[in-house]
């Protein structure tokens, strides 16, 4: 195969399905690696974090291949990939990771000392994470597939449900690795800050532990209605009037005002 696309970044507002190069078993230094994967991408997200990139809020540089949440299938292994097979299906997690050094031994994954030369941690697609293609793409290549893939074991069910799956390579994980960080278990009382994708699959996570009470806090009416519909507690923090001379300013209706004379 020598053909590919990719979600460009092209600069502020700006982004363009461009042809890119077919991954090569190499990382972004150009050196050869036998513990890769390349996958063709069966279905990948977009992440809020894409967006700061893609707004200009960031100094990611043009002509960056964006994308960290991605399904595929194995096409090519390196040889000395030893638990996957071409065709599996698997899912990958946003951040790259060797596996091997004393951040990853010790659970830290998203410091890895390895894989960017910058600064510890690396990730697909993204500004200062160690040049990694991004896989919002046709096909897109997977380092230390050992360590860092997880294969979805029945191909068939795992297709008939693969949007949901897709959300296990960020959005779910990231959520669940909250709440179980935090502590939720059962019987618990549990306040999430913030109705978005991430928020709740915290709360949803928070379900799953145990948690009693599950409250959604956000300013946005129209996620707050999500969560609320999901069986949520909401608290409409746009609606906070507690606003008295002793206050700096507070949030009222979506928008920060001075105080009034109590």
């Amino acid at each position: 195969m020598s053909g590919n696309r990719g979600v460009v970044y092209l600069g502020a507002g700006k982004v363009e399905v461009q042809k890119i190069d077919y991954p090569k078993m190499q990382d972004p230094r150009g050196r050869k690696i036998e513990h890769a994967v390349i996958l063709r991408v069966v279905s990948t997200n977009i992440c809020g974090s894409d967006q700061h990139m893609v707004r200009g809020r960031t100094t990611a540089q043009t002509g960056l291949v964006l994308g960290h949440e991605i399904t595929g299938e194995v096409i090519e292994k390196g040889r000395d990939v030893e638990n996957l097979q071409i065709g599996d299906l698997v899912s990958v997690p946003f951040n790259v990771a060797c596996g091997r050094c004393r951040s990853c031994k010790e659970m830290h994954t998203g410091v890895c000392l390895s894989v960017n030369p910058a600064r510890p941690g690396g990730a697909y697609g993204y500004v200062d994470m160690g040049d990694w293609t991004g896989g919002q793409a046709e096909y897109a290549l997977v380092p230390y597939a050992d360590f860092n893939l997880l294969k979805l074991p029945d191909r068939d069910r795992a297709m008939e449900k693969i949007r949901d799956l897709t959300c296990l390579s960020d959005i779910l994980p990231t959520g669940y690795h909250g709440a179980v960080t935090a502590g939720v278990g059962p019987g618990s009382t549990v306040y999430i800050a913030g109705a978005g994708p991430v928020g709740l699959a915290a709360a949803a996570s928070a379900r799953l532990l145990g948690a009693a009470v599950v409250i959604v806090g956000d300013v946005n009416t129209v996620r707050l209605a999500h969560a609320k519909a999901q069986g949520f507690e909401i608290a409409d923090l746009s609606l906070d009037t507690r606003c008295t001379s002793k206050s700096p300013r507070c949030w009222v209706n979506q928008k920060w005002i001075a105080p009034s004379t109590p």
